[in-house]
């Protein structure tokens, strides 16, 4: 024995592969060539073992060389033999791979996790066993908790090691695998996935409405500023991005969030606010952003008010009246959040401007008249299309009854627009219950759809292929394609038509009445 090896020749019966070799693929055609290597020269450097058990022997480097002697039918092989621990052991087997082409990310990734966790080391005492920085042996741990598609992908080579570390970084499984969909689905490169993976799976600390010293929010969860996912607190894994304040779990932002915006709302009905609920607030705001619309029916106290000369913001203009005393003449201040996150001060744009009115401010009373007639200009479009709708719905109801008797008229061309439409489930779901019929799973509504008479189906294409239009916010008319089938179904559209066409005079008479003043010439001549 030399410098604790033994040279024994064993049987190949008695070796072992070790279930911790990084290596798991084994090329068919390298064995072939290797294994025809050992029958021309022979084995010219014996392999690694060490002993597990009795008359077993565990492989600890070379178990190519062991599985070519097998597809040869040797029974025996000259092997180095030490006793060796776990640790010790899965560091020589990693160590070999890794320093030997032909090892892929994934394996190499699997080899170091072994090595910390059956081998019992720290990230420091891998680093030192390799070669390599701890930074770099911790972003290839990473890849042990990609989906199984990413870890497929690199194996391959469709995917880069860069590109799988991006994904890595993201800790929600579930973000994980719509990522890697996404980068595999539209071929994206390593820089563009980087990109994605920073803009909207990496949040900036600074940009959170919560206190990031919080250590309360949430029950066993440290604050921001001491949580290990945040990059200052993870040098190692993140040691390509320079900003120390991002965090890279936007469960726990996200949860962090919600905590304290419960808490806001609490606080705010205690102290007689209001609190717009976030169903309502998607309507008010700009979508993607924090601005409240134009036609929202609020203003928020630190924007600028649009119909003021000088540019104040609402805040400044309403100082007095949000101090004043009497709780009951005072503006109700009302919280809200935008869907993109940030919380706003906000008051009804009406009680606003009529503050303002009452304070003289000449913009004011021409905002509030604007305003005013919008609103009605609003509701008598809301009154004229749900006359409309009523209108059609009884044409739609007469052509449905008279379709299911009227076997002679044509209408596979309206079915076919009828598919080509799309017909959204809940419009579906609605038509079938007018019917008399209750919609199911997909599976029942094929089956159910299957089981009508030829009537009933006909009668439900009539009511489906007009209904997803009828549902329109503004409906000015009666629709051509219900028109068409009035005439065909020998229906009276136009006394129909006669009905709605006063209410749409109405509206045009109205329309000539107004002014037209927008409200951006509102505010230029206010």
């Amino acid at each position: 024995m030399k410098n604790g090896f033994e040279i024994k020749l064993l049987p190949l019966d008695q070796i072992i592969p070790s279930p911790h070799n990084p290596r798991k693929v084994f090329s068919e055609e390298g064995l072939a060539e290797l294994a025809q290597s050992i029958e021309c020269q022979g084995l010219i450097h014996p392999i690694l073992v060490t002993p597990r058990g009795e008359d077993r022997y565990q492989i600890v480097a070379g178990e190519r060389r062991w599985r070519a002697c097998r597809r040869l039918g040797r029974a025996t092989m000259e092997c180095f033999v030490r006793d060796l621990d776990e640790k010790i052991a899965i560091s020589i087997a990693v160590m070999e791979n890794v320093q030997r082409a032909g090892l892929n990310p994934i394996e190499e990734a699997a080899g170091l996790q072994a090595m910390i966790d059956v081998g019992k080391m720290s990230l420091r005492e891998a680093a030192s066993v390799i070669g390599k920085g701890r930074d770099y042996i911790a972003r290839m741990l990473l890849l042990n908790h990609l989906p199984e598609a990413a870890k497929e992908s690199i194996r391959t080579g469709r995917m880069g090691r860069r590109t799988g570390w991006y994904i890595a970084r993201i800790p929600l499984p579930e973000l994980r695998s719509l990522v890697t969909a996404e980068a595999l689905a539209k071929r994206l490169s390593t820089a563009e996935v980087g990109a994605l993976v920073l803009e909207h799976y990496l949040l900036d600390l600074r940009k959170a409405d919560f206190s990031l010293h919080a250590e309360t929010l949430l029950p066993d969860t440290p604050s921001c500023l001491d949580c290990p996912r945040r990059t200052g607190n993870a040098k190692d894994l993140y040691s390509d991005i320079a900003d120390p304040m991002i965090c890279t779990d936007p469960d726990c932002f996200a949860r962090k969030r919600e905590a304290d915006w419960a808490c806001r709302c609490r606080r705010a009905q205690a102290e007689g606010k209001g609190v717009l609920p976030d169903a309502e607030a998607v309507d008010e705001f700009i979508l993607g952003t924090s601005q409240l619309t134009e036609r929202s029916r609020y203003v928020d106290l630190e924007a600028k008010c649009p119909w003021d000369p000088s540019g104040r913001r609402w805040s400044s203009l309403l100082a007095e009246e949000l101090q004043r005393r009497d709780p009951d003449s005072r503006l109700r201040l009302i919280l809200a959040r935008s869907p993109v996150g940030t919380i706003h001060l906000v008051v009804r744009k009406e009680e606003a401007l009529s503050a303002l009115k009452r304070r003289g401010h000449a913009f004011a009373r021409k905002a509030h008249a604007f305003l005013t007639e919008e609103n009605l200009r609003k509701q008598n479009e809301k009154q004229q299309a749900e006359f409309i709708r009523l209108s059609c719905r009884s044409l739609v109801t007469q052509a449905s009854q008279k379709a299911a008797l009227r076997s002679d008229v044509c209408l596979d061309d309206l079915f076919l627009g009828c598919i080509l439409r799309l017909v959204p489930r809940l419009v579906v779901a609605a038509v079938f219950e007018r019917q008399q019929t209750k919609l199911g799973t997909h599976e029942e509504t094929v089956a159910l759809g299957l089981s009508l008479d030829a009537s009933k189906r006909r009668a439900l294409l009539v009511d489906l292929l007009f209904s997803s239009e009828l549902e329109a916010d503004h409906l000015s008319k009666v629709p051509d394609l219900l028109r068409e089938l009035c005439m065909r179904m020998e229906i009276d559209v136009e006394a129909v038509s006669r009905e709605v066409q006063p209410v749409l005079d109405l509206e045009a008479s109205r329309m000539r009445l107004r002014p037209g003043r927008t409200a951006k010439r509102i505010a230029a001549t206010g």
